[in-house]
């Protein structure tokens, strides 16, 4: 998929996922772990926990089709520029902690049977920046070590975000439902 495409397909995601994700009360909390007795998620449930998922990936890594990076993410290019372990630890630290909430939000969306595999896409998109924020961190203790690009494509991330973009058109809003906008897809995080 070209830039232009893939560009096209996103501002495709943020149209639908406002219309379709979030509430007005911010992020919910992330939850360590789904346990297999959960009931399934409501229409309501998904759609919070779906925005709070990419709120987390977006205050870890910023918008990358906006090619605008997060406070976050900056400190750890920053570090890693800097050739500054320590701090390229940290920053790293921060956005894996922030990412892990993320994937726990996922799977949590992930509950409500007719956006499943929607969640499990966005999970593996995150598990992708994950990987990509590892790689920046091996940078700035062994400059050339690794091509944090090529990380986050072997580990799927350019078609976890088709997945997530190719499947949010079709996520279906129940017969009454009000979803609320989502903040994260308004730059609001």
């Amino acid at each position: 998929m070209n830039l232009h495409a893939l560009r096209a397909a996103a501002l495709a995601v943020v149209v639908l996922a406002v219309a379709a994700c979030g509430s007005g009360a911010g992020a919910p909390a992330a939850t360590p772990s789904v346990a297999p007795s959960l009931a399934p998620a409501t229409f309501d449930e998904f759609s919070a926990q779906f925005c709070g998922a990419f709120t987390s990936l977006f205050r870890a890594v910023g918008n990358p089709d906006a090619n605008a990076p997060s406070v976050m993410s900056k400190a750890l290019d920053d570090a890693v520029n800097a050739g500054d372990g320590p701090a390229a630890d940290r920053a790293a630290a921060a956005m894996l902690t922030e990412l892990e909430s993320g994937r726990a939000q996922a799977a949590l969306a992930a509950r409500w049977q007719p956006t499943a595999a929607t969640a499990a896409q966005l999970d593996r998109l995150i598990l992708a920046y994950e990987a990509m924020t590892t790689a920046k961190r091996a940078l700035a203790h062994t400059p050339g070590s690794v091509d944090p690009g090529k990380v986050f494509e072997q580990a799927g991330g350019r078609e976890a975000w088709a997945g997530v973009v190719g499947r949010v058109g079709s996520m279906p809003i129940p017969s009454g439902a009000a979803p609320q906008p989502c903040k994260a897809f308004s730059g609001q995080v």
